[in-house]
Order: structure tokens, then C-alpha cells, then sequence
């Protein structure tokens, strides 16, 4: 391209050399051997020209069209598909000719065994053998296979054990955290303590009650016991072993009655547990 820009230049330049001289002064260069030079330079570059355009011209006849270009593409589909149909008859001729060799080997070993004495032959002794331990192996992969099968079941159990197992702890701990939350939320709301001076008044009525029984019970079978002994002190200690045996619950002096009576003496022979 240098080349052709510097050519391009040396002629532009002759050519305004020419133009600007007289006719007869240009006329007289003509024949110089420079100015022969620049016209061959001229033409050269001239040539070059068009030799670059008739191949761009060319190049751009020899450029395929979509028509074309889809048409090699089939071309080489067609081609793929036959070089594998070829691949496979050859496949297939191999396979036969593999199972016609077997099938003569066959016949062949059949018309041998049917010549030879069966009884004796050391060859169908081998082959029985040879089937009797195809069988055992065969035997021996099915029970492989049914201790395996059975094997897989243990284990999906044993994986559903372990879920479930899961899920109820799981469970247990959610039950366990709500229980904890409700019993705080019960602390925090004051229920608790409601409750336990609920229980609280039950314990006295039921303690004031008791007493009363006591009292009454006691004080019906101290004049018998009186009457029976002929002696305070005893009849004194035989009511406080029934009321033990009644009300065990109220430990050895289960009348505070009982606390008044031994600390302060009796005032008259009647029940020791009304004093008015």
C-alpha cells in the first residue's frame, strides 16, 4: 500500500509538471528518460488498480449463496447418515458372522459328543460339572439378592424408626416449652398465687371442721370413759388414744383442747373439753 500511495504521487507530481510548463518545453522532456520512468510508474500503479478491482470482482462471484450453502449442509447430513448405516451393516455382519461361527461350533461339538462314548467321556463329565456349578453360583446370587432386598427393608424401617423417634421428641419438646410458657404466663398473671390462697382457705376450713368433729366425738365419749375408768388421768389418756386413732393427722396432742386441759387443772369431774 506504501508502494502504491508513493507512485500514486510521483505521477500526480509529473502530471502537474507537465500541465504547468509550455507545450513546447513539456514536449521537449517528454523524450528525457525520467519523465519515460514516471509514465511507466504511472501505468504501473494504473495496472495494479485494476488487477486489485478484477479480484475483488472475482471474490465476490465466488461467494456462496444461502441456496448453496444450504445445500452442502444437506449434502454433509446425507453424508453423516450413510457413513453410519455403513457403520452399523458392518456391526451387524460381524454379530452374524459371530453367531454363525458359534452355531457350527455348536454342531460341531454336537457331532463329536454324538461319535464318542457318553459314559466315558471326560469332556461331558466336565460339562456336567461345569452346569452343576453354574447352578450353585446361580443359586447363591439369588440369595444374595433376597438377604440384600432384605437388608434394604431393615434399613428403610429402621430410617422410618429414627423419623418418627425424631418427630416425637420433636413433639415432647414443643409440649414441654408450651407447658413452660403457660406456667410462666400463669406466674406472671397472678393465677398461681390465687390458687394457692384458694388451697390455703380449703386447708383451715378443713382444719377448723376436723376440730369440730374432735371435739364433738371426744366430748360424747369422755363421760363413758369417765364413767368406765373412775379416773380423770385415765379416761384423760384413753380420749387422747382415740383421738389419735381417729385423727392421726394431728400428731400426739392433736386437740388444742387437749394443751388447755394438761395446762390447767381440771375444775369438776365433767368433759374436760368444754370449760365455760
Amino acid at each position: 500500500m506504501e508502494t502504491q500511495s508513493e507512485e500514486q504521487a510521483a505521477a500526480e507530481a509529473a502530471d502537474s509538471r507537465g500541465e504547468g510548463e509550455p507545450p513546447q518545453v513539456a514536449g521537449a522532456q517528454a523524450a528525457r528518460p525520467e519523465d519515460r520512468l514516471t509514465l511507466l510508474l504511472r501505468v504501473r500503479a494504473q495496472t495494479k488498480q485494476q488487477l486489485l478491482e478484477y479480484k475483488s470482482m472475482f471474490d465476490a462471484n465466488e461467494e456462496k449463496t444461502p441456496e448453496q450453502i444450504m445445500q452442502e449442509k444437506q449434502i454433509e447430513a446425507k453424508i453423516e447418515e450413510l457413513e453410519k448405516e455403513i457403520e452399523e451393516a458392518k456391526v451387524a455382519f460381524e454379530m452374524k458372522k459371530l453367531a454363525l461361527d458359534r452355531m457350527q461350533l455348536s454342531s460341531a461339538v454336537k457331532k463329536h459328543l454324538e461319535k464318542i462314548n457318553t459314559k466315558t467321556s471326560v469332556l461331558m463329565d466336565n460339562m456336567k460339572q461345569i452346569l452343576s456349578l453354574n447352578k450353585l453360583v446361580m443359586k447363591s446370587q439369588q440369595e444374595t439378592r433376597d438377604l440384600e432386598g432384605k437388608l434394604l427393608d431393615v434399613r428403610k424401617k429402621r430410617l422410618q424408626l429414627k423419623q418418627g423417634s425424631e418427630r416425637k421428641l420433636l413433639e415432647i419438646q414443643t409440649e414441654k416449652n408450651k407447658q413452660k410458657d403457660d406456667l410462666r404466663s400463669m406466674e406472671n398473671s397472678g393465677k398461681i398465687k390465687t390458687i394457692q390462697q384458694n388451697l390455703e382457705t380449703e386447708i383451715q376450713i378443713t382444719t377448723v371442721i376436723q376440730h369440730v368433729f374432735q371435739y364433738a366425738v371426744l366430748s360424747l365419749l369422755w363421760p363413758l370413759l369417765l364413767q368406765s375408768t373412775g379416773s380423770v388421768a385415765i379416761a384423760h389418756g384413753l380420749s387422747r388414744s382415740v383421738a389419735r386413732a381417729i385423727f392421726p393427722d394431728r400428731g400426739t396432742n392433736p386437740c388444742p383442747l387437749h394443751r388447755q386441759a394438761d395446762s390447767q387443772p381440771l375444775r369438776h369431774q365433767g368433759s374436760p373439753f368444754f370449760t365455760f
